[in-house]
């Protein structure tokens, strides 16, 4: 893809459709303080999502990998011999020690350092110690969990915990995605940092903010000044939503004031006061030259492509009351390191005004006062769809679950054992475990 062809598109223009319609209220505060809402929302959202990763360029060859933890899920990716970039659960199929320890590395041969199973790039079991004897025993049954992943055309890569038949294709949950991000040139662009925060707040917290720019004129002076906050619009489009904002075309400029401040000194008492002296300074716009091209990925992450620079944000829910966030950042080719500087620098202000803004929030929803709020049917339209999302998720999958009369967990891939046997102590856990929480419901247990 050329530069030239790689250019965001403007907000698009107000239509009669959008008429200020009666307003919604948010989501109740339990929402973002129930732990068992929170362990819900795992097997509700999260294990039946589309969750962006990273990107590809970060792979440069066969056996380069980074692992990653998610809500517990420990996991990694793996550029294989073919080229792909395939996802597998860090869990050994022998006694489940992980198989990789480091953040990142890169070998051909994943080696687990409890008793020396081995992996190739493509998962499948090489290796296992003093099992060529053992009758019966299948290497390709024994292979690595393979988790399902999508990398796209510009090079954005996704994983899908559901292992279920039901899951949702990714051409399907993200409809139009490809579409929206083929406006920009990912390939000129590369690798330039990375950084992370840890917050005490609610995952959704930290989405009302980033799905809506209501806020910005009075939280973000920086980015008030880059963008035309009056053009700012955020459109659904499904399960993810497009971001558009107007560039400030021209130099921002900067007024600094120099206060004499001879009245308040005794050698200036009585003298008339001087007028401040003003310096009125320009510089380049931080944000760029072309319109922003910004995407809110259903549930928790965020692709955002500047002119000088994109960056991804990847929310790590940890707690109901407890978040990571990670960013990604890469910069254009060739672009001076000031200029990295400078826009990193305009990126973290943004970044930690939103934070602050989630961590005074998120103290006042766990004191139980405040319960919904009403939102604007188009200042937060972003907020209204993302939280319609996760409403409706919670409820299918609840009424799902009292259908079939048991809890069903998207991700689980135990459950597939290899013996009769296994099957039957699982099926006598699980008696166990609701024996134990409400003995009544199934009487005593047939020994």
């Amino acid at each position: 893809m050329s530069a030239a062809v790689a250019k965001p598109a403007p907000p698009p223009q107000d239509t009669t459709d959008e008429k200020l319609l009666p307003g919604e209220h948010t989501l109740p505060a339990s929402w973002w303080t129930s732990q068992k809402v929170f362990d819900y929302e795992k097997k509700a959202i999260f294990a039946r999502s589309w969750l962006f990763v990273t990107h590809q360029q970060r792979f440069k060859k066969a056996g380069d990998y980074f692992s990653y933890s998610f809500m517990g899920w420990n996991f990694f990716l793996i550029k294989t011999k073919a080229g792909e970039i395939k996802a597998f659960h860090n869990v050994c199929r022998h006694r489940a020690y992980p198989v990789v320890r480091k953040q990142q590395g890169s070998s051909i041969v994943l080696g687990c350092k409890y008793h020396g199973w081995s992996y190739n790039t493509d998962g499948l079991l090489t290796k296992a110690p003093h099992f060529n004897e053992v009758e019966g025993f299948d290497p390709k049954a024994n292979s690595l969990f393979e988790i399902r992943s999508h990398t796209t055309k510009e090079g954005l890569v996704f994983i899908n915990f559901d292992n279920t038949d039901q899951y949702t294709p990714f051409e399907e949950f993200f409809a139009g995605l490809d579409q929206e991000m083929a406006e920009y040139d990912f390939d000129d662009y590369e690798y330039h940092m990375s950084y992370e925060l840890d917050g005490e707040f609610n995952w959704k917290t930290l989405m009302d903010g980033y799905q809506e720019c209501y806020h910005c004129p009075t939280a973000h002076p920086g980015l008030n000044s880059a963008f035309k906050m009056e053009t700012y619009k955020v459109v659904p489009k499904g399960n993810y939503c497009r971001h558009y904002a107007k560039i400030v075309e021209d130099e921002i400029e900067e007024v600094e004031e120099e206060d004499p401040d001879t009245e308040s000194s005794w050698f200036g008492f009585g003298k008339k006061k001087q007028e401040k002296k003003k310096t009125v300074k320009t510089r380049e716009n931080p944000g760029g030259t072309f319109n922003g091209l910004w995407c809110y990925l259903f549930p928790t992450n965020g692709v955002n492509c500047y002119s000088p620079a994109f960056y991804s944000i990847r929310v790590l829910p940890i707690a109901p009351s407890r978040t990571i966030l990670q960013y990604d950042i890469y910069t254009k080719k060739g672009l001076a390191e000031d200029k990295k500087k400078e826009f990193v620098d305009f990126l973290q202000q943004v970044e930690i005004e939103d934070f602050n803004l989630c961590v005074q929030t998120q103290k006042n929803l766990n004191q139980g006062i405040y319960s919904t709020g009403y939102l604007h049917p188009l200042k937060e339209r972003g907020v209204l769809h993302y939280q319609g999302l996760v409403k409706d998720m919670v409820k299918r999958h609840f009424e799902l679950e009292q259908k079939e009369g048991r809890e069903i967990n998207p991700a689980r891939i135990g459950g597939k054992q290899n013996s009769s046997e296994a099957q039957e102590l699982e099926e006598l856990c699980s008696k166990i475990e609701c024996q134990g929480s409400n003995p009544e419901s199934l009487g005593e247990l047939d020994w």
